[in-house]
C-alpha cells in the first residue's frame, strides 16, 4: 500500500534580529524578558542571527550568554558576516576570523582605518567637529552609553565602522552626511547614535547573503523573519519574509515603510517575545 500523503514539511525558519532596543532593552541591555521565547526557538532548532551595529567583540559575549554560539552573526550594520563551524553553512572558502577559533568571516564593508580617515576629511570639509568612540576614554563611553566599562572597552574595538556620539541639529547632520557621501561613507541612525560605515554597507545585503547560505545548506528555500527598532534596520526588514518593527522605549515607531511590516505594541525584549509568539503559533 502507498502511504497516505502527508503535508509537506515546513520551510526552515531563520530569525534575524537587531540588538539594542530590540532583543536587548534599550537602557539595561538585558534580554531577560525574551529568554522564554529564545528557549522555544532553540527547541525547534531555529537559528537566531544577530544583525546589529555592535562589533564582533561586543556580540560574542552576548551570544555566549544567550546560548547562541552556534549561529552566524552580522556585525557593524552589515559590514561583515561571521559564521562558526557549528552553523553548518558552506563557507569553507571564507578566511578564518582572527580573535576567535572556528569562525569564518566575510567582509562586506571598509576597514576601520579607511572609515576613520574619511570621517576626518569629511569633518574638515564641512567644518563640523564630531566625536567618535576612538576619541573617548573607556569611562566616557560607559557614561554616554550606560554600559559597564568592560562592555564599553569592547564597544570601542571597531573593525569596519565608527560610532559618533554627537547630538547635532538635523541640518548639521545633513551637511555632514553630504560630506561623508563624497568620501564613500554613510552615517545611519541607530536610535541613539550614528554609525559610519562604507556607503555600500547594508544590513539587508548581509541578511540576503546568509539567507542564501541557509537555503543551500537546507537544500530548499527558507523562511526569514526580521526584527528591528530604528532607521538603520530598514535594509534588514526589507530583506526578510516577515518583518517586525518595535517601538522605542519612549513610544512611537521609526519612520519606516516596508511592505507587509508588522508594528508591535511593546518595545525591546517584550515586543520581541510577542513577535516570536506570532511566528511560532
Amino acid at each position: 500500500m502507498t502511504p497516505a500523503s502527508s503535508a509537506p514539511a515546513r520551510a526552515p525558519l531563520i530569525v534575524f534580529t537587531d540588538l539594542d532596543g530590540t532583543l536587548l532593552d534599550a537602557r539595561t541591555y538585558s534580554a531577560a524578558p525574551a529568554r522564554e521565547a529564545l528557549a522555544r526557538l532553540a527547541a525547534r532548532r531555529v537559528p537566531v542571527v544577530f544583525c546589529s551595529s555592535k562589533s564582533a567583540a561586543e556580540q560574542r559575549p552576548i551570544r555566549r550568554e544567550l546560548g547562541l554560539e552556534h549561529a552566524p552573526f552580522i556585525v557593524e550594520n552589515g559590514a561583515a558576516v561571521f559564521v562558526p563551524e557549528a552553523a553548518g553553512l558552506p563557507v569553507a572558502d571564507w578566511p578564518l576570523a582572527s580573535g576567535a577559533s572556528g569562525e569564518r568571516v566575510h567582509a562586506l564593508g571598509l576597514p576601520f582605518a579607511q572609515v576613520k580617515a574619511g570621517i576626518r576629511r569629511a569633518s574638515a570639509h564641512a567644518a563640523i567637529a564630531v566625536t567618535g568612540y576612538a576619541e573617548l576614554t573607556v569611562r566616557q563611553i560607559a557614561e554616554v552609553t550606560g554600559l559597564d566599562e568592560a562592555a564599553a572597552a569592547r564597544a570601542q574595538r571597531r573593525d569596519f565602522s565608527e560610532t559618533l556620539v554627537d547630538q547635532l541639529p538635523p541640518e548639521t547632520w545633513a551637511a555632514l552626511e553630504t560630506a561623508l557621501a563624497a568620501e564613500g561613507l554613510c552615517a545611519r541612525h541607530g536610535g541613539r547614535f550614528r554609525t559610519v560605515t562604507g556607503a555600500e554597507t547594508d544590513k539587508g545585503r548581509a541578511v540576503r547573503l546568509l539567507t542564501a547560505l541557509f537555503a543551500t545548506a537546507a537544500g530548499r528555500p527558507v523562511v526569514t523573519a526580521g526584527l528591528g527598532d530604528s532607521a538603520n534596520d530598514a535594509g534588514l526588514l526589507a530583506a526578510v519574509d516577515r518583518a517586525f518593527l518595535l517601538p522605542s522605549d519612549q513610544g512611537g515607531w521609526a519612520p519606516l515603510e516596508v511592505p507587509g511590516m508588522r508594528r508591535l505594541a511593546r518595545p525591546g525584549p517584550l515586543g520581541w517575545s510577542d513577535a516570536m509568539t506570532e511566528l511560532l503559533a
